[in-house]
Formats: C-alpha cells, structure tokens, sequence
C-alpha cells in the first residue's frame, strides 16, 4: 500500500447578472501578504504597521494589476485591506447577502462595473460608490494574425475594424480567441453585450424583440463560434495567453490586461498582441469602489481608503498600470514616462478617447434574458470529459464530495442558480477510474440524469492511475474539437500509483495538444503532479481542499 492509502486509512447565484470578476510587495510600512483562496483564487492583505482600522473588500480577479496602488493607499489612509479576488458569482452573492458570504463579511466591494452593483444591490447596502478608472473591452489580436487578417499595418497601427469585420472572419476560420464567460466575468458579459448591440446596428439599447430575433441569434452564435477558450476569471485568461502564446494568438480582454500581456510578451521576446477597439460599440467598465453599510465602525476606515484610492498619487500608478482615470476615457498622466510604457502606439493602443464608441446598456431584465440565452443556447457548445478517482481512498466523504460536485455542475436546476446549466449541444462525458478507467456515460444537453446516477453508484476501491485514466480521456476528444471548447476534468484526492507523466507527454502532444486539464485537488492529492499537468495543458489547479466541492465544481464548469 502506498503512502496516499496509508494517510488515507489512517486518517457555480440565482440572480443571472451576476458578472465580475497580485498582491503588493512589503516595505517597512506597509506588508502585502498573499495567500490561496479555493473559491476566489487569491487574497491580497496589506498590513500597515500601527493601523488600528482594517477593512475586507470582494473584489475583481483584474484588480491585481493595480496592488501598488492599493498598498500605497492603504499606507496613505493607515487603513490595512484585506483583497479577495473572486469570481462575479461570488461578488454578486456577497451582496445580497448584506456583504456577507463563504464565512466571510465584506466591508466593501470593488466589481468591474457599476451597472452590476445597481442591478445587485437588492438589499440597499451600498453607499459612497466612486469609480476608481476605466478600462474598454477590446480585442487583442497578435500583430502578424492581425496584418493577415488586414486590420493592421506592420508600424503596429490599427484600422477601423467593425464587429461584422470580426463576425466575418470567424465565419471564415481566420480568427479565433479567448475570452471569459458571459455568466461568470464581467470582461466576457460586456463583450458578449457589445456583440449583440453593435450586430443589431448600435443605435439603441436592446429590446426583448431584438432578443428573440433569428437573424440576430444567428449572427452572434457565429461570433462566439470562435471563442477557442474559455475561462471564468479575466486576470487567468490574460495569463494563460501570456503562458502559451504560440497557441492563443487572440483574446477578448480588458485594454488594461492586453496591456500587461504584453508587457510580459515582450519580456519574453515574444510577439505583442495589438488593442483592436470595435468601431460600432464597445463596453467600457468603470471599476467602483463601494462601501457595503453592514456596521458603522467601518465606515471611517473605508471612506480613507476610498480617498486616497482616487487621489492623484493613486490615479497615477492606475495609469502606468494601463487603466484610464478621465471622467471621459482620457488619460491624466499621459506625458508620464511609465504611463507612456503603458499605453503604446506599436500595441495598437489609443491613449485619446475617440475610439471609444459605448453601447448603450439594456434595462435588467434584458440582460438578465440575454444572459439566460448565451448560457443555453448562443455560446459554443462545452465538450467536457469528467475523469473522476473512485479509488479506495475516495470511499465516504471523497466519494460523497465528488458526487456532490457534480451535481452541482450538471444538474440542471443546481448548475442554473449559478448559471452555468448545460446547452443543448453540450456534451459530458463520466469517467471514473481506479488502477483503470473506461467511459460509463456520455450526456448531451441537459440529458445529465444518467451520468449523474452512474457517479453516485460507482464503487470506490482499489489503487489510482491518474495517466492512465487522462489517456483514456485524450482518447475519447470529439473528433471536430473545433466546433467545441473542450476541458478534461480530473478530479483526485491522492498521487497516482505509476510515474507515466513523460509518456502521457508524448500523447498530449499528439492527441491532445491545446486541451487543458482542469484538477480538482482534494484530500491527499499530489499538488505537484496536478501542477504539471496544469503546465502541461495551460490549464488550472483549483485548491478543494477546504471541502466546498460543490462550490469548486462550478467554477471548474465556469472555465469551459
């Protein structure tokens, strides 16, 4: 018996708008510390020495690229923060629960825009709301693909480029991109809104006629047909561009976070993404900073914080940060050598505000129907292939926990209140393995009863081939991948009996290459082994180690 049996033996909101989405460096002031957080990814907390007021703040995963700013304000105001980057789901639910969610009570909030704090704040606990920058949706584009595609000239400067321009291209099979659900992060909602907007000519808000037009439908499932990746966090879908780029040459991002992708591009000699602004609407997100009126004993606390967060030592390092701090897109620092760095001609960016067309936001209940439609039947249909340890270790409360999680993502009524309920197209694939694996059911559509049945029946025993098992999945891909975003699921609470990594190696490179693996690590599981393949497959670890599997099998469907 190995070590993992031996330790064994001893021992995704109901409200559909629910959209948004680093950690400092210490100084004898103020110390930023960091630390995993499984549901919102990372915690940021900067300690100010002899600070007598603290304050906690959900806030958006992009907000990392601004913790300088946040450290100086924390320093400036003699406030410490504490910053949970989170999903848009967990935003949302923290408040309307009065800032209180997942054991933790939330002073304020600090989504990507203002429009979901109106249509969230059901309650009536926000005050003292004030927008920190702005930041547009835009299209990042690898200069080559965008000279190929004849958006760019070789200088680096962009010509107008249209959605329709986009539209077209997808339909011809010259572009695809990454971009972040419309149901799970703020960056994917406002592209996806944009796109409907500018198609239905731009003009005006959309209605529920609009809505329910086939010809409209039509046009932006064929946009969305080329989202090649998908992902539930803005912040991760920029990093994983950065970390594979020979394979992700676009993506749907903040101006900001194409900015920091190519920052590090660079840094790494590798070809630059150039900013493409859609000409007929774009979607612009105004960062506000919210005070959650929960105890009165905060109040103070947050409103120095919040002055010294848009004071203009603040707005500066926003700036050199790739955001934007005039009331009307401009930039307040551009002569600044750093903010010069930031927002440069060769990356197509436009430091003026002329490219800047905004839609029009619809009313709620609109958004909340088109939402409803991208999640069921607009979005490119998921190919998921659930690789699930039913080993001996897995016996009572993994087993229990697994069946749990899955639930929660495939059934129907579960994985709705959190938006992230199966399409009609969708196709899951179940399995389970132990020393060996095979398929116990496929579901399409929300056809996922079976599936469901056969991981609560399976019987846990036995040892653990964790590369034997992602074989079996790499063998299983649909064979279009095109007409899927495709993600293996592994789930596991151990370390796999045999040390095939290199051979499976050669097989995802073969089979599987551009597939990412999305683990699940729980129990005993070998953090180092899930972290390979992570790197392996540009994929994802995600911590369920704190027992809220549950909550970590929607974000796990969020990213696919």
């Amino acid at each position: 018996m190995n070590a993992r049996k031996l330790g064994a033996a001893a021992g995704v909101i109901a409200l559909i708008v629910g959209l948004f989405t680093g950690c400092g460096s210490t100084n004898s002031a103020s110390n930023a510390t960091s630390d995993g957080d499984s549901n919102s990814g990372t915690t940021a907390t900067y300690s100010v020495d002899g600070a007598k007021d603290s304050i906690r703040i959900a806030s958006g995963s992009e907000n990392k690229e601004v913790s300088g700013a946040i450290e100086q304000a924390a320093k400036q105001s003699k406030v410490s923060v504490t910053v949970d980057y989170m999903g848009s789901l967990d935003v949302m639910d923290a408040l309307r629960n009065k800032g209180h969610h997942a054991g933790r009570d939330y002073d304020a909030v600090w989504p990507a825009s203002s429009m979901w704090i109106t249509m969230g704040d059901i309650k009536h606990v926000v005050k003292d709301q004030v927008s920190t920058s702005t930041t547009p949706v835009v299209f990042g584009v690898k200069q080559s693909k965008a000279e190929e595609l004849g958006w760019a000239n070789t200088d680096g400067t962009t010509k107008p480029v249209s959605t329709k321009d986009i539209m077209d291209a997808v339909k011809a099979k010259k572009l695809s991109f990454a971009m972040t659900s419309a149901t799970q992060s703020n960056s994917g909602a406002s592209a996806y809104m944009a796109f409907l907007t500018a198609l239905n000519g731009g003009k005006s808000a959309l209605t529920k006629d609009d809505l329910n037009d086939a010809s409209l439908r039509k046009s932006v499932k064929t946009v969305l047909s080329g989202v090649n990746r998908s992902s539930g966090s803005s912040d991760w879908l920029k990093d994983m561009v950065v970390n594979d780029p020979d394979t992700n040459d676009s993506m749907v991002n903040y101006e900001s976070l194409v900015i920091q992708a190519d920052k590090a591009l660079t840094a790494k000699n590798k070809e630059p993404l150039l900013a493409v602004y859609p000409s007929d609407g774009i979607a612009i997100s105004d960062s506000p900073l919210a005070y959650v009126d929960r105890r009165q004993d905060k109040e103070d606390a947050f409103k120095r914080f919040s002055k010294s967060i848009t004071s203009k030592d603040s707005k500066k390092l926003f700036e050199q940060a790739g955001r934007r701090t005039g009331s009307d897109g401009t930039l307040a620092y551009a002569k600044d050598a750093k903010v010069k760095d930031s927002f440069r001609k060769e990356w197509g960016v436009k430091s003026d505000s002329s490219v800047l067309k905004t839609i029009t936001m619809p009313s709620s209940d609109i958004i909340e129907q088109a939402l409803d439609q991208y999640q069921t039947v607009l979005r490119k249909p998921a190919y998921t292939l659930w690789v699930v340890d039913y080993s001996g270790s897995m016996s009572g409360k993994g087993k229990s926990g697994a069946v749990a999680g899955l639930q929660a993502a495939l059934d129907t009524d579960q994985a709705r209140a959190s938006h992230i309920e199966p399409g009609d197209d969708d196709v899951n694939v179940f399995i389970p393995f132990n020393s060996s694996a095979k398929v116990a059911q496929v579901a399409q559509g929300k056809q996922t009863a079976t599936l469901l049945a056969a991981s609560e029946n399976q019987v846990a025993n036995g040892n653990a081939d964790i590369y034997n098992a992602l074989e079996v999945a790499l063998k299983n891909l649909p064979s279009d991948r095109d007409d899927y975003t495709v993600a293996i699921a592994l789930l596991t609470d151990g370390q796999s009996d045999t040390a095939k990594l290199d051979e499976f190696k050669q097989q995802y490179a073969s089979d599987g290459k551009g597939v990412p693996v999305f683990s699940i690590m729980f129990g005993d599981a070998d953090s180092q082994q899930l972290n390979d393949l992570a790197k392996l497959s540009n994929g994802k670890v995600f911590d369920g180690r704190n027992g809220n599997l549950s909550g970590i099998f929607r974000e796990v469907k969020g990213y696919n």
